[in-house]
C-alpha cells in the first residue's frame, strides 16, 4: 500500500505537468488562430502561470463553492465532527475543514492541496441515511484520499479542465463570429506550413476538452480502490464501508450542485447515470470517473 501511495504521488506530479502542457498547447493554438504574435504568446505564458498558481492555491475553495458547501457547525453536526476527529487521530492526519452540502442525495468528497490544507464535504442526505458505522466508513474513504495525496491532482483537475474547455470554447465562438480576417503565417515557413499549423491548432482546440476529460478520468478512477482499502484499514471494519456503498448503489438521486468539473471528487458519481435521472445520462456514463460500485463492493467483500 505504501508503494502504491508513493506511485500516486509520482503520478500526481506527471498529471499536473500534463495539464500544464495541455493548457500551454491550447493557448498556443488560440494565439495561432487569433494572430496575436509574440505578444499573444507572452500573454498566454503569463495566463498559464497564473492559472497554475491559482489552481494550486485556491482550487479547493473553487470546488467547495461550486458544490455549494458551507462550514459544518460543530454543535449542530457534533457526530460528524467527532467521527472526523477520531479518524484523523487513527490516520495521523490534522483535522481538515468539515463542510456540509444541503442536498438529499447521499454523497461526499475531499479536496485540498495537502493534508494540512484539506477539507471534507458531505451532503445532508448522507448524514440522514447513513448509520454511524456507515458514515465512518465513508469519512475514512475520503480521509484516505487526503492521506494518499490524491486530493492535489484531483482538485487541480477541477481548475485545469475548466480552463481548457473555456479556452477552446472562446476561440471557436470567436472564429464563428468572424475573428481576425488576416493572419501573417508566412513567417512560420510559408503557406504549406501555415496550413499544417492551422489544421493542428484547430484540431487541438476541438480535442483539448476531450483530452482534459480523459486526464480527469485517470485522476480519479485508479485511486478509488486504494481509498477503499485505506479507509478500511483505518476503521478495521470492512462491513461499514460495504454497507455504505450498497446504500449508495441502491440510491437513485443525483447531487443538484454536482457537475462534470467536480464529478471525480465525489465518493460516487454525483451525475445522472440512468435515463430516468436525466437526459444526458449516456454521456455521463461514457466519461464515468468512478469504477462501478458493484466492483468496489465485491473487492471489499473479498478482503
Amino acid at each position: 500500500m505504501h508503494e502504491q501511495i508513493s506511485a500516486n504521488k509520482r503520478r500526481s506530479v506527471l498529471l499536473v505537468a500534463g495539464f500544464v502542457v495541455l493548457v500551454l498547447a491550447v493557448a498556443w493554438a488560440v494565439n495561432l488562430f487569433l494572430g496575436f504574435g509574440l505578444a499573444g504568446l507572452l500573454v498566454a505564458l503569463v495566463f498559464v502561470t497564473v492559472t497554475t498558481f491559482m489552481g494550486w492555491w485556491k482550487s479547493d475553495v473553487i470546488a467547495l463553492k461550486m458544490s455549494l458547501a458551507r462550514p459544518a457547525d460543530p454543535e449542530q453536526y457534533a457526530r460528524l465532527h467527532n467521527l472526523v476527529e477520531g479518524l484523523c487521530i487513527a490516520a495521523g492526519l490534522p483535522k481538515p475543514g468539515v463542510y456540509v452540502i444541503s442536498d438529499a442525495a447521499p454523497n461526499a468528497f475531499a479536496t485540498g492541496r495537502n493534508p494540512r490544507h484539506a477539507a471534507i464535504a458531505v451532503t445532508t442526505g448522507l448524514l440522514d441515511r447513513m448509520s454511524r458505522i456507515e458514515l465512518e466508513g465513508v469519512l475514512a474513504h475520503e480521509l484516505s484520499h487526503v492521506k494518499n495525496y490524491d486530493i492535489l491532482a484531483s482538485t487541480l483537475a477541477v481548475t485545469f479542465v475548466g480552463v481548457v474547455t473555456l479556452l477552446g470554447d472562446f476561440t471557436l465562438r470567436f472564429l464563428w463570429w468572424g475573428g481576425p480576417r488576416q493572419r501573417d503565417f508566412n513567417k512560420s515557413g510559408g503557406p504549406g506550413v501555415a496550413a499544417v499549423l492551422g489544421v493542428l491548432g484547430f484540431v487541438l482546440i476541438l480535442a483539448a476538452p476531450l483530452v482534459a476529460r480523459v486526464m480527469q478520468f485517470a485522476v480519479s478512477r485508479r485511486r478509488e480502490a486504494l481509498a477503499d482499502y485505506t479507509g478500511v484499514s483505518l476503521t478495521r471494519y470492512p462491513p461499514g464501508l460495504i454497507a455504505a456503498l450498497e446504500k449508495l448503489n441502491d440510491d437513485s438521486t443525483v447531487v443538484h450542485s454536482g457537475s462534470r468539473a467536480t464529478a471525480h471528487l465525489w465518493i460516487e458519481s454525483p451525475l445522472a447515470r440512468t435515463s430516468d435521472q436525466g437526459r444526458l445520462a449516456w454521456l455521463n456514463r461514457l466519461f464515468d470517473t468512478h469504477p462501478p460500485l458493484e466492483e468496489r463492493i465485491q473487492a471489499l467483500k473479498e478482503l
